[in-house]
């Protein structure tokens, strides 16, 4: 197989096709609200592409050599890329079939060389597919294929494949990204800009993985006013601080960390004190300064591989407290409030998990499609921190925060059944409520290259979600591997929606009169038989089977790109075909 030859076809068919459609929603009239809109989504998933091209296909060093790359690897690519080609085939053929392509014929490889003969050729062949339709008179049955409501729905299922096309990509060789980067800027130099790739988040979060903090960072000035009943260790809240001459009161959601043990000692000096507290203050700067949500007013953010997590706008150092709080702006554009009234409590998947009908006292269990999609926003939020060289350290049902999506925005859950409404965080088409989960409570440790403190921890429930090798006192510096059995665990609570403290009741107690922990080999075969016995009937074997790859570690790890794709393949894309449940 002419894996190179499969490969740029595929992408090179893909691009006139997206092509051929801008040309032809230009003068449909059904189109016209939507136009822009469509334009601009089109256009990312034509930067995507095109990046794609020209820094991964390359004949020389491109990564998809044979050779370079696992045939495995290789084809699960060129898989993706043959889908893409599919779900395009209708329009495609309508290309062919009236000769748009004829006698346009694309640059040569000479030319393809510097990215101004390639837009001019883009544009030209733009123009031409316009002027061809304008002469023609198509049959009903040729436009309907761009009936409205058929077409958005390829358009979500082209967009979704691009979305795995970009994901993958910041799992390949970063020396591409970097040289990328370093050439950025040099004149005589044409290369393919981050802009629009969504790749520029993810490279910023790549470099900013091995920095710290700067001396001039500091807390957070103003009042922060808890509001609203604290959540395990959030907590809604009003922010009133100084912008200028103006006062602004911005609801946010509070964290609080407490101090390292050791800072409650009282024989510390300055500069003692300022070591153990250098991780907070790393961790909030590190958070502030990376951007994880959607956006649509910055293309280059708004498509980067999704991360479900709060943007960290600061911190506050609340000594006589022993504690720092960390402050996140929730999930919404429209972040000020002229009044006081706050919104309704947070709620974690934890807490969801153990409410309870005051009626009949049974579980109050969401929906299979809820459950799948809150699995789904925790894997794939998983797998794109690993692809920024991050590790997250700290995945536990209490630190994991839930919403609710509709095509009219996000909304707070509370322990009452109600809502809150803010505005959408991305753009993606919903036509009913979802429910999505957002990772919180980092742990400290960042980079999955860097050395992690191998200190002892024994409190008994943190570590049923820990990977043996991490349980009590370490015996390996922590690994993607140890996120990914974390997630399983969570991916086993929503599952069978219980927590592992309610699974394990009798085996904490019993640790608890005794002082040990639970023994890691039982707790780790005690949800294997769980997510082999009682998952299925739940989620079906699909499920059962991503849970047990994430607790088994039963994925390939020859490298670290060759691990998320066997991630993706195993865990991601099986809550994906669930959320359509």
């Amino acid at each position: 197989m002419d894996i190179y030859g499969t490969a740029v076809t595929a992408v090179d068919q893909v691009i006139k096709v997206t092509i051929f459609i801008k040309g032809v929603i230009d003068d449909i009239e059904a189109f016209e609200d939507d136009r822009q809109s469509l334009h601009l989504k089109l256009n990312l998933q034509l930067t995507t592409l095109e990046f794609f091209r020209r820094r991964f296909l390359d004949k020389e060093h491109g990564l998809m050599l044979p050779g370079y790359l696992p045939e495995w690897v290789i084809d699960t690519i060129c898989e993706l890329l043959l889908k893409m080609s599919e779900v395009l085939a209708g329009y495609q053929l309508l290309m062919h079939k009236y000769d748009v392509l004829d006698d346009h014929k694309e640059p040569t490889e000479s030319q393809n060389e510097t990215t101004s003969e390639r837009e001019k050729w883009k544009q030209s062949f733009l123009e031409r597919a316009k002027s061809k339709l304008k002469t023609l008179k198509l049959k009903g049955y040729d436009w309907a294929i761009f009936d409205k409501k058929h077409f958005l729905g390829v358009l979500d299922e082209y967009k979704g494949h691009t979305d795995s096309l970009r994901d993958i990509m910041q799992h390949f060789s970063q020396e591409a990204v970097y040289s990328l980067m370093a050439n950025k800027h040099t004149p005589t130099t044409d290369t393919v800009s981050l802009e629009g790739t969504g790749l520029g988040p993810v490279f910023k979060r790549q470099k900013l993985i091995t920095a710290h903090a700067p001396e001039d960072f500091q807390e957070l000035e103003g009042e922060i006013k808890e509001d609203g009943v604290p959540s395990n260790r959030f907590q809604l809240a009003h922010w009133t601080h100084e912008n200028g001459e103006q006062q602004l009161t911005q609801t946010v959601v509070v964290e609080y960390h407490e101090y390292d043990r050791r800072l409650r000692r009282d024989d510390l000096d300055s500069d003692e004190i300022a070591e153990l507290k250098a991780p907070m203050k790393n961790l909030a700067w590190l958070l502030q300064n990376s951007t994880f949500t959607e956006g649509d007013e910055d293309p280059d953010q708004s498509e980067q591989p999704t991360i479900f997590s709060l943007q960290c706008l600061g911190y506050k150092d609340q000594v006589d407290n022993h504690r720092a709080v960390f402050i996140y702006r929730l999930p919404l554009r429209d972040q000020f409030t002229s009044g006081t009234d706050a919104r309704e409590s947070l709620v974690t998947l934890h807490d969801w998990i153990n409410r309870v009908d005051s009626k009949t006292k049974r579980s109050l269990k969401p929906s299979l499609g809820d459950r799948f999609s809150i699995a789904h926003s925790l894997a794939l939020t998983v797998l794109n921190v690993h692809g920024s060289l991050w590790v997250h350290k700290n995945i536990w049902s209490r630190g994991i925060l839930l919403f609710q999506k509709d095509k009219k925005g996000i909304y707070t859950l509370n322990m009452n059944g109600k809502t809150t409404v803010s505005e959408p965080i991305e753009s993606r088409n919903a036509t009913s409520p979802r429910m999505l989960a957002f990772l919180a409570d980092w742990g400290y440790a960042r980079p999955f290259e860097g050395a992690t403190e191998m200190r002892s921890d024994f409190d008994i429930e943190p570590n049923l979600y820990r990977h043996p090798e991490r349980q009590g006192v370490p015996t390996r510096q922590f690994a993607r591997r140890h996120d990914i059995y974390a997630l399983g665990v969570v991916l086993l609570e929503i599952g069978l929606w219980h927590t592992v403290s309610q699974i394990f009741a009798s085996k904490v107690k019993a640790a608890q009169q005794i002082g040990n922990l639970p023994k890691p080999k039982e707790v780790l075969a005690t949800l294997i038989s769980l997510a082999q016995g009682e998952l299925p009937k739940e989620m079906g074997a699909g499920y059962s089977a991503a849970v047990l790859a994430c607790l088994k570690g039963d994925f390939r790890k020859a490298s670290d790109m060759e691990l998320s794709l066997d991630f993706r393949k195993k865990v991601i894309d099986v809550t994906t075909l669930g959320m359509k449940l």
